[in-house]
């Protein structure tokens, strides 16, 4: 008697959350015209991995943004990844895109500063580990040369810019003394 009385109490909070589901679908459908919903990887992976869970008859009854065959063919892509090696790579991974952009960044800023420079002062102002060598692929990878050839395509322009803050106390006028 008590487990036909869960059991009851079960399915009714599973009804309402269906209906619910469907408001919220038709509510979408109103708003944006279409009755397709976008969901990203994360998403797609957190269904495939609950709903593989579920027994066929489940999946049936509870899917309602999904088709049930759906989510077992995001669950067949995510098994079949795991085990996929084509897209491995040997090696350490790449550095974040915040610090080879910092990295092109103060190259640029300073054309006189070879790969050690550039290292050191990450190292130092900045607490970044990060190598030489790795510096030298970000800095080709961006299509820039390294210090010598960067020095001497240096622009008066570029030279102006890059000390402007000092240029203010030089003294440009001579004055014949005594």
């Amino acid at each position: 008697m008590i487990a036909t009385a869960i059991n009851d109490r079960m399915q009714r909070k599973l009804d309402y959350t269906r209906e619910e589901v469907s408001v919220l679908k038709e509510q979408l459908a109103a708003l944006t015209g279409g009755k397709k919903i976008c969901f990203t990887a994360c998403k797609r992976r957190r269904l495939a991995v609950a709903g593989k869970l579920l027994t066929s008859e489940e999946r049936r009854k509870c899917c309602q943004l999904v088709k049930p065959g759906t989510i077992l063919a995001w669950f067949r892509q995510l098994a079949a990844r795991m085990y996929d090696s084509s897209e491995a790579r040997w090696g350490r991974p790449p550095k974040p895109k915040d610090v080879r952009k910092l990295v092109v960044k103060m190259a640029m800023a300073n054309p006189g500063w070879g790969y050690t420079k550039l290292r050191d002062a990450l190292r130092t102002a900045l607490a970044i580990e990060i190598g030489r060598t790795t510096v030298a692929e970000i800095l080709a990878a961006a299509g820039i040369e390294p210090a010598p050839e960067r020095d001497k395509q240096r622009t008066w322009k570029a030279f102006v810019k890059a000390h402007w803050d000092s240029l203010h106390g030089c003294d440009f006028y001579f004055r014949e003394t005594a």
